[in-house]
């Protein structure tokens, strides 16, 4: 019996080639997108699952009384020892460790790399698989090193690299640390602990005996917030718990300020990746997941809109089968195998495009889309049961309705549902252009909206602008006086425009806070926590940031420079404010200048008040910009290079520009207007195979109707407009609904924009012309078809 059902699908599939070749393009299509997709959905939602204990993970935070009083990122350096100490029944683990970025040595071999300065429970806590080394005892001493593979590759040219030696600089001056590699790590996928702030961390050493700052170990004091903390609750331990303990060692040990104005804010790991960010991971995941939805709907509704229209001719088979003592069940069996036949061709079809665009989609997405091949059990069973739902959703309704028609009505090749099916279809064809047109407007909206971010007066020039790590980090006068030096001899360069040395970029708010008393009664006024970095008196001019008033710092470097929302919080003007004296907590400060406003953060956040301190009294930078003047910016490098290897031949030349930067900025919005942008076309692509299918069908049925028209005088245009009449108001209807959706849709997205554009008319009138022009070009090329042929072979055919 099954053999019968499938022959009898293929020659179904045979007799009518066009509708099958369009439904399993289609199906084609939606699955592939799905399975893509899927596997984005799997990759991001596994991010942090492979940690040991995963649900038992707590990443600490800090929850501060006022926004701008300090980082969230860092908590206070003892926290994560001292409650697993303290409260061994609550905490059974703990990891901290500092993020730094420095030059690593082997020899005559020198890399910038990312360094964490950490606890040595990190292979013990979190069960990192090693290629060399004791899992037990990774870090053998103060003076270990553990290692990634890569970098044992890159610094010792193989992966056995235990006993062996490597030099980190640090930032004192003549201290660089010796380390002996004690482990090494297999290559760690991306997670919380290892990649947070950083694309990846290629040496780990000890916090304990540090000496990388002049300060010593930045893990003690309990005033400091320094280190990026996480611990591991006992098996049943609730977090409330712990945040309470955590909040009385808090109040024991630190000053009155800090424990009367942060407390802990214990979030999970294993979520962390999905949550953090304002949730933007998971923003995303559910915007391509609707999208998905969306096209697999499209897909079955071309489906069934395309069986609705060949339902007549099979109605005499139904009949013939009925009459020799078919049951209804089997008829049901038959149309809803012949479905899951046409969805397993096209998931075989799919496998094909998605290993084509596999690559494509992994760096679209930035992401790694695993081959194939690499598949596993329970892929392939997501994947199947994928395939049989769209087969079962897309026959279920041809073969319960035609499977229920009456036996008579069946052989005579009528059917009581022809009314109900044609209302039915023209729903579906409005329930597919109102989605296609939904996508299109908010594609269009949030492709305006990344073109404002890039195209939006910053307050600060980011075109040719040169950001080189400046190393050595030697963070004293002699190491401010090299860096100053390279500068001078940077700038001989014709090339070169102008150059600052700086702490930070405007790519992040500074971490750096510094507490300002407004001028007036004490007490009257509230404090402004000023965000504040380290830069010399250049760095306006290399930003091309406006100054409003004054200078950026003094002829001697002092004073401090303040942006006008700064200087308007402390109820100044641009006028009165330079030469002003501002209380600190440190002492007084006079305001020797102010910039513009310019945006130093994501374009997420309106912007704030911000300060700089000049670098030689922060003694710490992490930058030379460099502003080019040039169209032969790759002449210019090498220049650059040859200059930097001459006065620095130890330390690499790390460089990105701040364009590539700022663009890093906005990576989420930028996937998600390419992945919008891929799936209107998706959309479009399968609206108009299933307005083809039904159009060829429809003209098929209608020859002899369009051939007396013509023989009773009407022309080509009218036929064709008769067409167009039935198709034009339906598209009009789609508009009316997808319309509010599209504009509360693009309203949710733009809300999380402190700075976005405002919704106007026009995205949604071109959406409408745009698609009305697509369907009508193609209703007329098929109509025009039929009006043209020879009215006596259309009536001969009957």
């Amino acid at each position: 019996m099954f053999r019968n059902y499938v022959l009898i699908a293929f020659r179904h599939f045979a007799k009518h080639k066009l509708f099958s070749a369009i439904n399993i393009l289609c199906l084609s299509i939606g699955i592939t997108f799905s399975i893509i997709i899927g596997a984005y959905v799997l990759n991001q939602q596994g991010v942090n699952s492979k940690l040991r204990h995963a649900d038992r993970q707590f990443y600490i935070k800090t929850a501060w009384k006022e926004k701008d009083l300090g980082s969230e990122i860092v908590t206070i350096s003892p926290w994560a020892k001292a409650i697993k100490e303290a409260y061994p029944q609550l905490v059974a683990n703990y990891f901290r460790y500092n993020p730094v970025t420095n030059v690593v040595s082997n020899g005559d071999k020198h890399f910038k790399e990312n360094i964490a300065i950490c606890d040595t429970t990190l292979v013990s806590m979190y069960g990192f698989p090693l290629l060399h080394g004791d899992k037990n005892n990774a870090f053998t001493s103060n003076n270990a090193a553990v290692i990634t593979a890569k970098f044992a590759e890159k610094l010792y040219g193989t992966t056995n690299a235990i006993g062996k030696r490597l030099s980190i600089q640090t930032t004192v001056a003549g201290v660089t640390q010796e380390y002996m590699v004690s482990a090494v790590l297999k290559d760690i996928p991306y997670n919380t602990v290892t990649h947070l702030m950083s694309e990846t961390y290629s040496v780990y050493v000890p916090t304990t005996g540090n000496r990388y700052f002049a300060m010593g170990d930045p893990s003690q004091g309990w005033d400091d917030l320094n280190l990026i903390s996480f611990i591991e609750l006992q098996p049943g331990v609730q977090v409330k718990a712990v945040n309470k303990a955590l909040n009385q060692l808090l109040k024991k040990h630190s000053s009155d300020f800090v424990w009367k104005n942060l407390w802990a804010n214990t979030v999970p790991v294993k979520d962390f990746y999905l949550t953090d960010n304002n949730g933007a991971v998971k923003k995303m995941i559910t915007i391509l997941s609707a999208i998905a939805v969306f096209i697999l709907l499209m897909v079955i509704i071309n489906y069934v809109n395309i069986n609705i229209g060949t339902s007549v001719s099979r109605l005499k088979e139904i009949g013939l089968r009925k009459t020799f003592g078919s049951a209804r069940k089997q008829v049901v069996m038959q149309f809803l195998l012949e479905a899951l036949i046409l969805s397993v061709i096209a998931a075989v079809l799919s496998l094909l495009l998605y290993q084509l665009l596999a690559p494509v989609f992994s760096k679209v997405l930035n992401t790694t889309l695993k081959p194939v091949w690499q598949l596993t059990v329970t892929n392939i069973m997501q994947l199947v049961g994928l395939v049989a739902a769209i087969g079962l959703l897309a026959g279920i309704y041809p073969a319960f309705v035609l499977s229920g028609t009456n036996l008579i009505r069946a052989v005579k090749g009528k059917t009581e549902h022809a009314k109900g099916g044609l209302g039915l279809k023209r729903a579906l064809v409005v329930v597919q252009f109102s989605l296609a047109i939904l996508v299109f407007i908010c594609a269009l909206n949030l492709s305006k909206q990344v073109s404002y971010l890039f195209h939006k007066d910053l307050g600060y020039s980011k075109e040719q602008l040169l950001v080189v790590s400046a190393f050595p980090k030697q963070w004293d006068s002699a190491g401010l006086l090299k860096m100053q030096t390279i500068k001078k001899d940077l700038l001989q360069i014709p090339a070169v425009q102008n150059i600052s040395l700086a702490f930070d970029l405007p790519e992040t708010t500074p971490f750096g806070r510094i507490v300002l008393f407004p001028p007036g009664s004490a007490g009257t006024k509230k404090q402004l926590n000023l965000p504040i970095s380290n830069a010399d008196e250049d760095y306006a001019k290399a930003f091309g940031i406006k100054m409003k008033a004054g200078s950026f710092f003094d002829a001697s470097g002092g004073g401090m420079v303040l942006n006008e929302a700064a200087v308007k919080q402390l109820g100044l003007n641009n006028e009165n404010a330079v030469g002003t004296q501002i209380k600190t907590l440190g002492g007084p400060a006079t305001i020797s200048g102010v910039i513009g406003d310019y945006h130093f953060s994501s374009m997420q956040e309106k912007i704030g008040p911000v300060g700089f301190s000049h670098v030689k009294y922060g003694m710490s930078y992490r930058f030379l910009v460099v502003k080019l003047n040039t169209d032969n910016i790759a002449q210019t490098m090498e220049h650059i290079k040859a200059r930097w290897r001459a006065m620095l031949p130890n330390a690499p030349f790390d460089y990105s520009f701040m364009d590539e930067k700022f663009a890093a900025i906005y990576k989420s919005e930028l996937q998600l207007k390419t992945a919008a942008d891929v799936a209107t076309v998706l959309n479009l692509i399968i609206v108009l195979l299933g307005v083809l299918g039904v159009m060829v069908f429809t003209l098929n049925k209608r020859k002899k109707e369009i051939a007396v028209r013509k023989v009773l005088g009407a022309d080509v245009i009218s036929i064709i407009s008769l067409f167009l009449k039935e198709y034009s108001w339906l598209i009009v209807i789609a508009n009316l609904i997808a319309w509010p959706l599209a504009y509360m849709a693009t309203e949710h997205f733009l809300q999380t924009f402190a700075y976005r554009i405002q919704q106007n008319i026009f995205p949604y009138l071109w959406v409408l012309i745009s698609v009305a022009a697509m369907a009508f070009t193609l209703i007329s090329a098929y109509s025009a078809k039929a009006a043209i042929a020879n009215p006596v072979k259309s009536l001969k055919a009957e």
